[in-house]
């Protein structure tokens, strides 16, 4: 007698329905690690994936991204406001990571950011990060919508080229535990004011900070769980650095592992160089690095090289 044939269909057919019976949090963690168009793209598989898409809580408009639709038929042919509006307003569940992109010379309607700001501000966002790479003195920063501050869930949060105007009513971000800036604008010189309502913060990065205004050492000193500090000095209340400054600055920081000074346009006392690094040091058991330091004496920026401390940009003269 013949064996029977090995129904080959019915197996391909039952390794298909476990694929499609897979959880949703299951699909979903899957189409989170791909690139949002090829995410999309899963709708064609089958009439079960059409809308498995939906289920995305990672939204991420990259570079990539506008590479993808460039490649696609050339660069004015799609309008990306209105392909980021239809893709993130099918979005059905809560969104955990949105990502915004917006290349050089690539210009969005500050309409449509703030209509995106208020839908994630609905959903539950917890890292939120804005990347405008059209920089231009000449113009102000894009305005960011106050749907923003609403968003209490926030745990991470990078904004870059834009301006921010917090309600009054704003409580801060209780959640948060990195915040990267810059080139930003907060009007009426309230940032240190944001910080200090971030009573989480372990990451804190400013650069590129001229329009931000000053901040207050004892508003930074506030954050005790602060684990990395990166900011130009000159953006500090003070007229100068001292070991006093650097006491108040980062004396009380038991957790600090990495502090990152920009000392660019501030008055560097010379007689204080070397105790500013030694007394840093004694303070906390942070790396500490040192960016745009304008001081005349080579040895002490040698003896500061033989404490392992991160010394970069010296302008020795």
């Amino acid at each position: 007698m013949e064996p029977a044939p090995v129904k080959r269909n019915a197996s391909k057919s039952a390794s298909e329905d476990i694929i499609s019976r897979m959880p949703e949090d299951v699909i979903a963690n899957i189409l989170d690690r791909l690139p949002i168009h090829y995410a999309v793209r899963t709708s064609i598989l089958s009439g079960n994936w059409r809308f498995k898409w939906t289920l995305l809580s990672n939204v991420v408009f990259d570079k990539e991204f506008y590479e993808y639709l460039k490649g696609l038929g050339g660069e004015n042919r799609y309008d990306e406001r209105n392909i980021i509006s239809r893709l993130l307003f099918h979005l059905k569940g809560s969104i955990t990571k949105f990502d915004l992109y917006i290349p050089y010379r690539k210009v969005l309607d500050v309409k449509d950011i703030d209509h995106w700001v208020m839908f994630l501000s609905k959903k539950g966002i917890k890292e939120f990060n804005f990347k405008n790479i059209n920089i231009d003195i000449k113009v102000e920063p894009l305005k960011l919508s106050t749907h923003l501050f609403s968003c209490v869930k926030l745990q991470c949060l990078t904004l870059y080229n834009c301006s921010l105007y917090p309600a009054p009513t704003f409580c801060g971000f209780p959640n948060l535990l990195s915040l990267d800036l810059r080139h930003v604008a907060f009007k009426n010189g309230n940032f240190g004011k944001i910080i200090t309502q971030c009573p989480l913060l372990e990451l804190l990065k400013v650069s590129y900070t001229n329009l931000i205004g000053k901040v207050k050492v004892v508003e930074i000193a506030k954050l005790t769980n602060l684990k990395s500090l990166s900011i130009p000095l000159c953006q500090l209340d003070t007229v100068g650095i001292s070991n006093f400054l650097v006491y108040n600055l980062v004396g009380h920081f038991s957790k600090l592992q990495e502090l990152k000074l920009n000392l660019f346009t501030c008055k560097v006392f010379e007689i204080w160089i070397f105790e500013i690094f030694v007394f840093t040091l004694y303070c906390c058991s942070a790396h500490l690095f040192a960016f745009h330091m304008y001081i005349s004496s080579k040895s002490k920026v040698a003896s500061s090289f033989y404490m392992e401390v991160g010394v970069d940009k010296v302008k020795l003269s």
